[in-house]
């Protein structure tokens, strides 16, 4: 397992270099200029080519890459052409903002999606199970916003009862800070939750056909004890692939939630880092979610050995 567990932290260290390729060098191919957007269009020619050589856009581009990669190897994410504040700083102000939303968005999606699809498999073929399919599909089909847009209409416009946007620290109380979080968390569940229902269901069909779940029914254990104590736990593995794999798309759908419901998070923070060209901003923010997502899909190849002790990893 160590060596195992050695050899992904490598290869996760390689693809959050190729990411980081990747993306600075979409954005130097973006148009546009950030020392025309810091200093205006009234800038001069002068004033312009003296802010460049300021920020070190005048050097080829694998200079400026090797100057942010060797900050970044030392902790260091650059610090920001527009607020002049340090990259990480924003981060950690805005991160925890998102990783709750995502963390409880996971959490819904959890609630909803699995116990459904454990009673679609277990109802299969009946009135009841497609039901929870339709509204599975209903649910996989629908982008995250529209159901944001549905939520404030209900909720906020018409019942009156949450807030439309904005964000409440919990200093300001904890019922106000869930008040804020619960649409927009409602808004990234559901739309996990149809994937996990569908992946539950085709998963718990399969493992109660299998003959040990044959053998338990056999011994006359109730159905209940078959279904949720030997069932469920052999069924969860491809659901937590899904919850893991899905957890870095969240992140990455926080982007547009975070806009519709004017959450300051790190969605919002790269949308306006990306139309300012602030690229030492974007930059740092998609080299953390990329390393949060590589993270997340190591600890679910390990929980894969709790679920599942025949599972083992060479080393």
């Amino acid at each position: 397992m160590t060596r195992y567990l050695a050899g992904r932290l490598f290869h996760m260290v390689l693809v959050l270099c190729g990411i980081s390729v990747v993306v600075f060098v979409m954005l130097k191919l973006t148009p546009g200029d950030p020392a025309a957007t810091l200093l205006g269009v009234q800038a001069t020619p002068e004033e312009l080519a003296r802010v460049r050589r300021a920020m070190g856009l005048d050097r080829p581009w694998i200079v400026q890459f090797g100057l942010w990669l060797g900050r970044v190897l030392q902790g260091d994410l650059g610090v920001s052409y527009i607020s002049r504040k340090p990259v990480a700083e924003l981060i950690l102000t805005r991160f925890p903002v998102t990783l709750e939303l995502t963390l409880v968005a996971m959490l819904v999606a959890a609630a909803i999606g699995i116990p459904a699809g454990v009673i679609s498999a277990s109802r299969r073929y009946t009135g009841l199970d497609y039901s929870i399919t339709s509204l599975a599909l209903f649910g996989v089909s629908m982008p995250s916003f529209w159901f944001g847009i549905l939520l404030i209409l209900l909720f906020s416009l018409s019942l009156g009862w949450l807030p439309a946007s904005g964000y409440a620290p919990v200093a300001r109380g904890l019922g106000e800070h869930l008040r804020h979080l619960a649409m927009p968390a409602l808004s990234l569940g559901l739309f996990l939750a149809g994937s996990l229902a569908r992946f539950t269901r085709s998963s718990m069909v399969e493992t109660l056909a299998q003959d040990f779940i044959r053998t338990g029914r056999a011994k006359g254990l109730a159905e209940r004890v078959v279904v949720y104590k030997h069932a469920l736990k052999n069924a969860l593995i491809p659901t937590v692939t899904v919850l893991g794999l899905q957890f870095g798309f969240l992140m990455g759908g926080a982007v547009i939630i975070e806009q519709v419901f004017a959450y300051p998070g790190v969605g919002w923070l790269v949308l306006i880092a990306v139309s300012q060209r602030d690229y030492p901003v974007v930059q740092g923010v998609v080299l953390v979610v990329a390393a949060v997502f590589a993270l997340a899909n190591l600890l679910v190849d390990v929980a894969y050995t709790w679920l599942n002790p025949k599972i083992r990893y060479g080393g």
